[in-house]
């Protein structure tokens, strides 16, 4: 069931899967939502109180001014409705870098850190890249004309039900939301993970638009991280649900402090 809280910018829709006594924000990809994460909510089973937020301007969420700083307080909020005092956090692509900021922001709030299929810093080529992209998805049918290279990134070249869905999905978007993000994801290298939060790098083995090489370089860059692969491309937390979980369960078992409930 979806619920949902008042934020100063509107209003963040929330999905709540299993009442364990972990509590782990799952946080989704650009253009998609919350419920991508549901079946590997489902996966890491009964210990777990999986919390999916639909970041704003996606799913059920309002828009708002768009930022990596304002999605991670947008989360650092809803932990609080929830009355959450520590929790792991986790995220793919988009969401891993919101993961990344809300570590920074909120370092008293998270016990754990994945990182899945994400990047932690721009170099001036894929800096230019994502704003050339954000600069498409305005003009006039945009979504439509950055869909098939979108899927293929996701996806490879391996079509399926998750493909029709997520480009359903992508097309219903809003072009300047999708813009915003992407603009805002440039700018992932101002916020560091500290040491005092345990971290994961997860990536798939066969991503295509963050390969090893990016996962690698992010793994460096948090000198207290572990660093995984899985099964899949970009999108292999929901691809590949029991893999990730299985990884995710087992570093969630390595760090004792990452989770405490209100």
């Amino acid at each position: 069931m979806t619920e949902r809280i008042e934020t100063a910018d509107g209003t963040l829709a929330y999905r709540v899967v299993g009442d364990g006594p972990r509590p782990v924000l799952l946080v989704h990809s650009l253009a998609l939502d919350g419920s991508w994460f549901e079946p590997l909510a489902a996966e890491l089973g009964d210990g777990f109180r999986c919390v999916l937020p639909d970041l704003r301007g996606h799913g059920a969420s309002d828009g708002g001014a768009i930022s990596l700083a304002a999605l991670a307080d947008d989360l650092a909020l809803l932990a609080g409705h929830l009355r959450i005092e520590r929790c792991a956090a986790a995220g793919i692509s988009l969401g891993g870098m919101v993961v990344q900021a809300l570590a920074h922001r909120h370092p008293e709030l998270l016990g754990a850190a994945v990182l899945i299929a994400t990047a932690g810093a721009y170099d001036d080529v894929a800096r230019a890249a994502a704003r050339a992209r954000a600069a498409a998805a305005r003009a006039p049918g945009g979504l439509a004309e950055l869909a098939d290279a979108t899927m293929t990134r996701w996806f490879g070249d391996r079509p399926g039900p998750l493909l029709a869905r997520a480009r359903e999905q992508f097309l219903r978007g809003d072009p300047e939301i999708h813009a915003a993000c992407l603009e805002a994801m440039t700018a992932v290298g101002d916020f560091t993970v500290p040491s005092s939060v345990p971290a994961l790098v997860l990536g798939g083995e066969d991503d295509v638009s963050t390969p090893p090489p990016v996962l690698e370089e992010l793994h460096a860059s948090v000198p207290h991280s572990k660093l995984r692969f899985a099964p899949g491309g970009h999108l292999t937390a929901f691809t590949h649900p029991a893999p990730v979980a299985a990884l995710l369960a087992e570093f969630l078992a390595s760090a004792p402090k990452e989770a405490r409930l209100a």
